[in-house]
Parts: structure tokens; C-alpha cells; sequence
């Protein structure tokens, strides 16, 4: 019990040290690359929730018609609002917001599909 006391707080310290160092990568970073580090973010958001909504359309087919209708085609918009985002980025540098105000509703809007169905929470 007593190595268990020892142990907690400095995995605590440990913890609060890693989070630290982050901080200061995040901070040292251009918005540029800030920007870049959403987008990847962004996307892997994406795609996971289209895996996760897929497997559970397939286990509930009740849903596969706002599948193909409704959710696929919102899937599709806000790929190509990132794929926006990324082409401006291309051209110029641009900053975290700029990408949250391109692709915001358009993400929201494919996961409240989501939520509706009950393949997210």
C-alpha cells in the first residue's frame, strides 16, 4: 500500500510534465502548422465516424436508406470543405480558425446525422 502512494503522485508529476511539454510544442508551432495539425485532426475525425457509422448501419439496416440519402452525401461536403481548406493552404498560410469557420458546419452537420440514428452518442 505504501509503494502504491509513492507511485501515484509521481506518475502524477510524470503526467503533468508530458502535458506540459505539449503545451510548449503547441505554442511554439506557426498557426500554419497549427492549422495543418487540424486538418489532420479533422480528418481522422472523419473518417473514423464514417467507419463507425457504416458498421452500424450494416448491424442496423433500418437505417441504410438516411445512409445513402442523407449521411453519404453529408460525408461527401464535408470532405470537400476540408479538401478546401487544404487547397487554400497550398496558396497562402492559414490559421486553425480559418479551417474550424470552413468546416465546422459541415462537420457538425454529418455528426448530428449520426447522432440521430444512434451511431454516435
Amino acid at each position: 500500500m505504501r509503494k502504491v502512494r509513492l507511485v501515484i503522485p509521481l506518475l502524477l508529476v510524470l503526467v503533468l510534465l508530458s502535458c506540459a511539454g505539449l503545451q510548449e510544442k503547441w505554442n511554439a508551432l506557426t498557426p500554419d502548422q497549427k492549422a495543418r495539425i487540424v486538418i489532420n485532426d479533422i480528418q481522422g475525425q472523419l473518417d473514423n465516424s464514417f467507419t463507425q457509422g457504416k458498421a452500424y448501419v450494416a448491424a442496423n439496416p433500418k437505417y441504410s436508406e438516411k445512409w445513402k440519402k442523407e449521411i453519404v452525401p453529408a460525408f461527401d461536403v464535408a470532405n470537400k470543405a476540408l479538401a478546401s481548406a487544404i487547397q487554400i493552404g497550398k496558396t497562402k498560410p492559414i490559421t486553425p480558425d480559418f479551417v474550424y469557420m470552413q468546416v465546422t458546419v459541415q462537420v457538425n452537420q454529418v455528426l448530428n446525422l449520426l447522432i440521430q440514428i444512434g451511431a454516435l452518442k
